[in-house]
């Protein structure tokens, strides 16, 4: 050996700067390898990171009968009625899901019913529709439509047909 070098070398500490420069690259290190493991983690799982992916549920207004923004369609009658009534005119109360209508008996007497009233003896109006209603006849449902099949009324059915 020689006489030259000490065998413990004495180092001045580093400045301030350097030793900061090497804090944020361990913490840069660190992150990097916390990414790399999320990678490798998403590659090696099948779902997402919440789970499988589901359609919400349609939400339900709590004590509401009708969404008036999303209305949904009524669902078809079973068939067209065959009792001897007539449909006059209808009234929709969208806001209860009630509404009444007009209806000529076989014996030619108009009278407005709501929606649960008996027009006849075991038939019911259950719904109220824009040109129709339902009736309950004996557990059966049958709609009964406005007729509509007439000329206008006070229109000249000629031009009509003619297109003037």
């Amino acid at each position: 050996m020689s006489g030259d070098q000490p065998l413990i070398r004495n180092e001045p500490p580093q400045p301030w700067p350097a030793r900061l420069m090497r804090v944020g690259e361990a913490v840069g290190w660190a992150l990097a390898g916390l990414l790399l493991a999320r990678l490798i983690w998403l590659a090696v799982t099948p779902a997402g990171a919440l789970g499988a992916w589901q359609a919400p549920a349609p939400a339900t207004l709590a004590g509401v009968a009708v969404d008036p923004f999303f209305p949904q369609a009524q669902t078809p009658a079973d068939a067209v009625s065959g009792l001897d009534l007539t449909l006059v005119g209808t009234r929709v109360d969208a806001a209860s899901g009630r509404g009444s209508a007009i209806i000529a008996t076989p014996d030619g007497q108009q009278q407005s019913y709501g929606t649960g009233d008996e027009i006849m003896p075991g038939v019911k109006l259950v719904a109220v529709a824009f040109d129709s209603v339902t009736l309950d006849r004996g557990g059966a449902h049958e709609t009964l439509y406005i007729d509509q099949s007439g000329p206008m009324p006070g229109g000249d059915s000629q031009m009509v047909r003619d297109g003037k």
